[in-house]
C-alpha cells in the first residue's frame, strides 16, 4: 500500500477527524468507532462510506431521544465531519445502554451495532471494553430486524415500493438477506458486492428474483440501470420482502411461542 493510495488517504481521513473530535472537549462522547468496510476489508473508494459510529454515555431520555448536551456534541461532529474530504464520513450515534441486552425481554434491538464493534471495527478515539458485549444470538437478529421493519414502517411509509427511489429500493433488498443469512444461517455477511451471492449460495426457500439480481450487479458495477430493468426490480421487490421477511421470522417466532 503506497502513501498515497486509496486506503491510505481513507485511514489519513479518519486520523484527522479523530484529531479534530479529541480538540472538541468532548463529555458525551464515550467513544468513536471506525465500523464497516474499511475495518472489515472490503472499502471500495467511490462506492464506500466511512461509517463512524459515535457512542454517547448513559441512555437516552424517556422518549428514546438525545439530551442537550448529546445534540450539542452530535452537531459539532456532524459539522467536523462534513470538512472531511476526499471520502464522505457518514455518521452513526448511539447511546452506550444500546449495547446491552434489554432487562425485560433479554434480547439486543441493537445486535447488529453490536456484531459490528465486536467483528469489523476499529477504535478512533475514547475508550470502550469491548469484551463487555455479548455476541448476538439468532434470537437478537430477529429481534434486531423486527426493529429495522418498524423503521421502514414510520420512515417510507406504506408506499415505500412505489415510492421510494431504486437505490433505497435495493438497500431494502440487500437488508432482507444479510438478516436472512443472519437468522436463518448464522452466516455473516456485511460486503454488500458478496450478499446476493451468498444468499444464493445458501438454499434459500425465497429465490432472489432475477431483476433485482440483475439490478445489483448493474449497480455494483457501476453502470447505469436502465429503465426497463428497474421497473422489473420494483415490481419484483414487494413479494420478495413479504415472502423473506415470513422465512425471517419464522422459526424464532416458533421458538417465541414455545417459551410461553
Amino acid at each position: 500500500m503506497t502513501a498515497n493510495s486509496p486506503l491510505e488517504a481513507a485511514r489519513r481521513e479518519l486520523r484527522n477527524f479523530a484529531s479534530g473530535a479529541g480538540a472538541l472537549g468532548l463529555q458525551e462522547t464515550r467513544a468513536i468507532f471506525v465500523i464497516g468496510s474499511l475495518p472489515g476489508g472490503y472499502f471500495r473508494p467511490g462506492q464506500s462510506d466511512l461509517d463512524v459510529l459515535v457512542i454517547f454515555r448513559g441512555a437516552p431520555t424517556p422518549e428514546g431521544a438525545f439530551s442537550a448536551e448529546q445534540l450539542a456534541e452530535k452537531e459539532r461532529l456532524e459539522a467536523l465531519a462534513a470538512q472531511a474530504e476526499p471520502f464522505e464520513i457518514e455518521l452513526l450515534f448511539l447511546h452506550e445502554t444500546r449495547l446491552l441486552r434489554d432487562p425485560q425481554t433479554g434480547l439486543f434491538p441493537y445486535a447488529d451495532f453490536a456484531q459490528r464493534l465486536i467483528s469489523q471495527s476499529e477504535l478512533l478515539w475514547g475508550e470502550l471494553d469491548l469484551a463487555r458485549v455479548d455476541t448476538p444470538t439468532k434470537e437478537d437478529f430477529a429481534c434486531a430486524f423486527r426493529r429495522y421493519q418498524e423503521y421502514v414502517r414510520k420512515k417510507q411509509g406504506s408506499d415505500f415500493f412505489s415510492r421510494g427511489t431504486l437505490a433505497e429500493l435495493l438497500k431494502h433488498a440487500l437488508v432482507l438477506m444479510r438478516y436472512f443469512l443472519l437468522v436463518q444461517r448464522g452466516i455473516l455477511e456485511y460486503d454488500k458486492t458478496q450478499l446476493a451471492r451468498r444468499y444464493q449460495e445458501s438454499q434459500p426457500p425465497v429465490p432472489l428474483p432475477p431483476a433485482l439480481a440483475r439490478a445489483l450487479n448493474t449497480q455494483f458495477a457501476g453502470e447505469v440501470i436502465s429503465a426497463e430493468l428497474s421497473g422489473a426490480a420494483r415490481a419484483a421487490l414487494p413479494d420478495f420482502h413479504a415472502e423473506l421477511s415470513r422465512e425471517i421470522l419464522k422459526s424464532t417466532a416458533n421458538d417465541a411461542d414455545a417459551r410461553t
